[in-house]
């Protein structure tokens, strides 16, 4: 558990002014970590049983490469928001908050379209359950890259 908040710490330090610092392998190196850390919070949280665990884990994992997808697209939104933070201009502008806006659309429709996929393989109370574990990582990750993020200038 340490690990994932010292994990979500330095990911508060690739903010849109530093991303383009990056290099690809350094953002992809604590993406993964970022990654098995959440899955080590969400497996000791889930209270699943053997056979429940065995039917949810292969969802879960086609699941989060989805999100993966859309982590991609944040990561070049990210870039493009560092790229442009200095000089920002309305284009610039008006395409990160259309990007931004459809990544949020993008990630409500696949959340709700496996909704149906995992209550396939466990109950409704348990994908509530697990829904509610990952809304909460998702708010640590997203105050922590909040403060690192710079407002427009």
């Amino acid at each position: 558990m340490r690990k994932f908040f010292y994990s979500i710490a330095v990911m508060s330090l690739v903010g849109a002014s530093s991303v383009a610092a990056q290099t690809r392998s350094d953002i992809e190196v604590l993406r993964q970590e970022l990654r098995t850390d959440r899955q080590a919070v969400i497996a000791k949280n889930m209270k699943m049983t053997e056979a429940q665990a065995t039917a949810f884990w292969p969802v879960y994992r086609e699941y989060q490469a989805e999100m993966t997808k859309l982590g991609d697209r944040y990561i070049k939104l990210l870039e493009g928001y560092g790229k442009n933070y200095d000089a920002m201009k309305d284009p610039a502008a008006e395409s990160l908050i259309k990007e931004f806006l459809d990544l949020k659309q993008a990630k409500v429709k696949l959340q709700s379209d496996y909704v149906g996929k995992f209550k396939k393989v466990i109950p409704a109370t348990v994908v509530a359950r697990y829904y509610q574990i990952e809304n909460k990582i998702d708010a640590i990750i997203n105050l922590e890259l909040a403060a690192g993020i710079p407002l427009v200038k």
